[in-house]
């Protein structure tokens, strides 16, 4: 059968379980749907959710950020039909025609006002990774439904992640036309019936949909950030199994007073290939970067065929940290508890 899964040396398996909320500690957390509601040859779909909530020192919860963001494209290379936006954000309509998978983030950047650091501003710069990986939904649709993987030999893709490096075993598969797509492990549910507020409520994803999350919680303690975040994309199976793809954690401290990364630990969970777990030692580079430009300096540095271009997503994501700190600093200022 193609469609089985490997627990390849060096990953961990899903994660079943969300954290506890820390007294006074701030937890963002994002999810992008992306869903074809009238089949792989009508319109894509996204939608993008986030919330930024702070724990008190009583343990009490306050939503200081929420936001979402719908997307309607068409075609194959999903060029955007229509968007909007909770909040709202003027010009938004400038970015219909624009292509979801190439220049989306400039041309967001260059219209919109987003916010450095904002909830909404992720979800902005997260829809166009989230868009290209949706594209393994219809080849794994196809594998589930014939029982029949197309033809890959001829396919040349780029190196720009250890996955296809030349001569590596995702690369070796590829050229024998049977890479290594298929099911991933059931991905551990997130929930915590015992905190609603620990994790927000998800609607069930459609047989086919792609679903990414993140989650990112953020304390200070002496003279420390200390950042633990969780990144997931899965992939719903017509088995009505929703199965991990990518999963990773990064753990990460920077100085209080200087912003700099002072270490990083990235515990792979669950990856498509055995190649796929060595990208964890790529995050050593970002150890010294100035946290708020992150996204610049993974974006120039770290492109080669020894990095995960999903792990890569969660070290830019970390940009927004500084931002964050401040939310929490500030809190005190903030609505009342929920």
């Amino acid at each position: 059968m193609i469609l089985s899964f490997e627990e390849w040396p060096g990953t961990l398996g899903t994660v079943t379980r969300t954290p506890d909320r820390l007294a006074r500690s701030l937890r963002r957390t994002t999810s992008i749907h992306s869903t074809w509601p009238d089949g792989f040859d009508g319109d894509f779909a996204l939608t993008a959710r986030g919330r930024d909530l702070l724990t008190t020192a009583d343990g009490a919860g306050v939503v200081i950020g929420d936001a979402r963001v719908d997307v309607r494209a068409e075609g194959p290379l999903k060029t955007v039909r229509s968007i909007t936006s909770v909040p709202a954000v003027p010009n938004l309509p400038l970015l219909e025609g624009a292509n979801l998978t190439s220049g989306f983030r400039k041309a967001a950047a260059t219209n919109l006002a987003l916010g450095d650091g904002s909830v909404l501003a992720l979800l902005f710069d997260d829809l166009p990774a989230a868009a290209l990986v949706s594209g393994s939904a219809r080849l794994r649709a196809m594998i589930e439904e014939t029982g029949e993987l197309p033809g890959f030999a001829n396919v040349d893709l780029p190196v720009v992640c250890i996955g296809r490096r030349h001569d590596g075993v995702m690369d070796q598969r590829r050229s024998e036309g049977r890479p290594l797509i298929g099911q991933g492990p059931p991905a551990g549910n997130l929930d915590r019936p015992d905190d609603p507020l620990a994790w927000p409520w998800e609607p069930p994803l459609p047989t086919h949909g792609m679903r990414r999350l993140r989650r990112i919680d953020i304390t200070v303690v002496d003279d420390a950030i200390i950042v633990d975040t969780h990144f997931r994309d899965s992939y719903q199976e017509s088995s009505g199994v929703e199965s991990s793809v990518h999963e990773y954690e990064v753990l990460v401290s920077a100085g209080a007073v200087d912003r700099k990364v002072r270490t990083v630990e990235v515990r792979p969970r669950v990856l498509p290939g055995p190649d796929c777990p060595a990208a964890a030692a790529s995050a050593r580079a970002i150890v010294g970067q100035p946290l708020e430009q992150l996204r610049a300096f993974v974006r120039a540095e770290m492109r080669d065929d020894t990095i995960c271009t999903h792990l890569n997503d969660q070290l830019r994501s970390l940009a927004d940290v500084p931002a964050l700190v401040e939310a929490l600093e500030g809190s005190s200022l903030g609505p009342q508890p929920l």
